[in-house]
């Protein structure tokens, strides 16, 4: 088998699932698409018109270069247009999103020596979950656990809450335990990831409690938080980044996604700007140093040139250091796509985007520069040529040449000495290296 997956770290979390599951069942999960896979398992994205052709692209190349293969597609391109899909090949199996937890079982029930085309999919119930807590093949660094799915935000937008269903949380006990399985096996890193993370309520539990029982995890060494909504963030969490104690590391991912008011009203985000504005830089004032970044839409239904100037001077003027630029693009069954003849033209969209792309990467380089001659604690990731990569806390990447070992899944203090432009190249303090099994 082999499982191909597009999209978000919840998306990544899901397939690391899939994977534990079929391999403690007995099947082989191999790293790359060969001759000897009978299954083919896409884990499908659909949130911009670009991931939905990106994914059609994988599955077009895969029954293209193996058309012996079953081919199974879940995710939200199985969830947006499932009939659509049917015709790309003859062995192929559509579940949905409220089937892909069951994916053992629709394909252990396969007769992969015939041909087959069928829709297994059904109305995502709001409903809490559990999620299996397998660990088959070792896992080390960082793991990307997944604490709730859905949202009911409901942007103009987002097709998102169509796809996933409303927001629903993972029970406590079973995202604990499997934290703790994973540590045992040599996680260092905890990224907590879900749809709408920030709304995590479960057993009387929200988000800060997660965090402050994975803080007792003995061998865990970081705490990270993927995409949060400023608005969902309670006061205890910043208290537990504040802290230099606390396990949860000094990095926010918010996605503000325009610097107009009037944008914002019409994108349905539910804050101002200068709401959002006051939060980010009394945020960078308590915390400092913190890894700070953001997304933002251009070319949204009627954005003017004075609404992307707007978003323009969000960036030039507040702490973040980088931004996510999405070009916009229509997607059935959203509010925005019903805003008739106020579209953007793709070539100012195109100009747009350049410009905001050209100002992050200025920020992150002022961002670097300020990092140089800083000490700081790195987790290192597997070599990669000469050099090991590592992220810093607040989410910098490292690059140490020329390591005297293997450096693989430890944590130790790094002098930052160069900005190398995507990443900062540092010099080891070798007496601070913290040994892992």
């Amino acid at each position: 088998m082999y499982v191909h997956t597009h999209g978000c770290r919840l998306n990544a979390a899901e397939s690391r699932t899939f994977i534990e599951t079929l391999e403690a069942a007995g099947y082989e999960v191999a790293q790359v698409m060969d001759r000897s896979i009978d299954v083919a398992i896409v884990n499908s994205c659909a949130v911009t018109q670009e991931a939905e052709s990106k994914c059609k692209q994988t599955i077009r190349q895969i029954v293209r270069t193996q058309p012996h293969v079953a081919l199974v597609i879940t995710g939200c391109l199985a969830e947006k247009n499932p009939s659509e899909l049917l015709g790309l090949h003859d062995r192929i199996l559509i579940l949905g999103n409220s089937e892909k937890h069951r994916i053992f079982e629709h394909i252990d029930r396969l007769d992969l020596r015939k041909k087959f085309t069928e829709i297994s999919r059904y109305p995502i119930v709001k409903s809490d979950f559990e999620f299996p807590c397998l660990l088959h093949r070792p896992y080390r660094q960082r793991y990307n656990l997944k604490i709730q799915e859905g949202c009911n935000f409901f942007c103009s937008y987002c097709i998102i809450p169509t796809l996933r269903g409303r927001a629903r949380s993972r029970d406590f006990k079973n995202l604990i335990e499997d934290a703790e399985i994973h540590v045992r096996q040599g996680v260092r890193e905890i990224v907590l990831t879900g749809t709408n993370i920030g709304v995590y309520r479960n057993s009387g539990k929200k988000l800060s409690d997660v965090i402050a029982t994975l803080n007792e995890i003995p061998e865990l060494q970081r705490i990270r938080l993927s995409s949060i909504e400023f608005k969902t963030i309670d006061d205890a969490i910043l208290t537990q980044m504040a802290d230099p104690k606390h396990k949860l590391v000094k990095y926010l991912h918010l996605p503000i996604q325009s610097g107009s008011d009037r944008i914002l009203r019409a994108m349905r985000r539910h804050y101002t700007l200068a709401e959002a504005e006051d939060y980010v830089e009394s945020v960078a004032k308590a915390i400092p140093n913190i890894g700070l970044g953001t997304d933002l839409i251009v070319g949204f239904p009627g954005e003017s040139d004075e609404d992307f100037e707007c978003s323009i001077h969000l960036i030039q003027e507040t702490a973040f250091q980088y931004v996510h630029v999405f070009s916009y693009a229509r997607r059935e069954g959203t509010a925005a796509n019903l805003l008739e003849g106020q579209f953007v033209t793709r070539n100012e969209i195109d100009r747009r985007s350049k410009v905001l792309r050209d100002l992050s990467w200025k920020k992150r380089c002022q961002f670097f520069e300020q990092q140089i001659g800083k000490t700081e604690l790195v987790l290192f990731e597997d070599r990669k040529k000469s050099a090991f990569p590592g992220f810093t806390e607040n989410y910098i990447k490292v690059l140490v040449l020329n390591a005297p070992r293997d450096l693989s899944n430890q944590i130790g203090k790094v002098r930052l000495i160069q900005n190398c432009g995507t990443f900062i190249r540092g010099e080891l303090i070798e007496e601070s290296m913290k040994i892992t099994p």
